[in-house]
């Protein structure tokens, strides 16, 4: 099932962190309050421990901040080093690599890599409102040789932008996009990412059997990126791409070092030679599967805070039980 709506819910305000320490302080205050009125000594005493450990508390949390948090919230953000193992071969037409970032030797994100030449795999998006389920069982369901989850989506699972799939328009149908779509079509091998701020976005996809609109758009076909947002909204990431040679790179984050414009700006230095890259959905939703041969992978994000250093709620994710529900995702199949 998704995560609860409390959990992650998208208004600045909702810290975890910050609701933890307000209501420990209150309550704390109230009883030290009654203690007072009342002349209760015990009772006073007890309100006066729990502020103690209320305070205490938000400083251990503070202190144990995990790498990538401390990092990516610093009033001056280090470049990270980049650890970027060259791309193996897995299966014909299919790459796989996995790349680690560090700052003053710690590791602040992991990214896993899969490149696929389109014309040895097609491409496909799937959607399924009614019965969502984690990567893993999309992949396996559908005997895909990749399967990563796919762009926004609803309350009631249904998505939040325009799709095609298997030649059917599903998502809103009034809709105005500025940044792009991913689109394929696996009669002719097609796969490329549009921009849609200069052609328009109704009709346009219609020509393809399989297309899915997300935002923002990380790298236009100028060499701009679109992606905007806040400095300190962190989340694992998802994004799909095209390199100079054609070929379909996916990538998946772990943690949550990167936002949108650094994500961006990432992708447009990193050694792999990219033209276009589209943002997917992102935070515990981030997942990526692979089975090609005697090689397998699964990658589930583990990282959400769009209030700052919410530590309690990184912790919480980073325990919870991997492997959130998915009403839609993006496939590549062996032709």
């Amino acid at each position: 099932m998704l995560p609860p709506a409390w959990l992650f819910p998208v208004d600045r305000a909702a810290s975890l962190t910050e609701r933890a320490l307000v209501i420990g302080l209150g309550a704390s205050l109230l009883v030290l309050l009654v203690g007072l009125v009342f002349g209760r000594v015990r009772i006073r005493r007890l309100g006066g421990l729990g502020l103690g450990l209320t305070l205490a508390s938000w400083a251990l949390l503070y202190l144990g901040r995990p790498p990538w948090m401390r990092e990516a919230l610093a009033d001056e953000v280090r470049s990270p080093q980049l650890s970027a193992p060259a791309f193996r071969t897995v299966a014909p037409g299919l790459e796989v690599a996995d790349w680690t970032l560090r700052t003053g030797g710690a590791v602040v994100e992991e990214l896993a890599l899969v490149r696929l030449d389109p014309r040895r795999y097609r491409f496909a998006v799937s959607v399924d409102a009614k019965e969502p389920r984690d990567v893993t069982a999309w992949r396996q369901q559908l005997g895909a040789a990749v399967v990563v989850n796919g762009s926004y989506f609803e309350p009631d699972h249904q998505p939040s932008t325009p799709l095609r799939s298997g030649g059917h328009a599903l998502g809103p149908t009034q809709y105005t996009s500025t940044h792009g779509a991913f689109v394929a079509d696996p009669g002719t091998g097609v796969a490329a990412i549009v921009d849609l701020a200069s052609t328009g976005l109704p009709g346009f996809l219609t020509p393809f059997p399989e297309a899915m609109v997300s935002y923002p758009l990380l790298l236009a076909p100028d060499g701009t990126t679109r992606a905007e947002g806040s400095h300190d909204w962190l989340a694992s990431r998802t994004f799909v791409a095209i390199d100079g040679s054609g070929r379909v790179v996916l990538g998946t984050t772990r943690l949550g070092y990167f936002t949108l414009r650094r994500l961006a700006s990432f992708l447009k230095e990193a050694p792999l030679g990219l033209k276009t890259a589209l943002n997917f959905d992102g935070g515990p939703i981030a997942a990526q599967a692979v089975r090609a041969g005697a090689y397998t992978r699964t990658i589930n994000g583990t990282a959400e805070t769009n209030a700052g250093a919410d530590v309690l709620r990184a912790k919480i994710q980073a325990t919870r039980a991997p492997g959130v529900a998915l009403p839609i995702i993006l496939a590549a199949y062996p032709r």
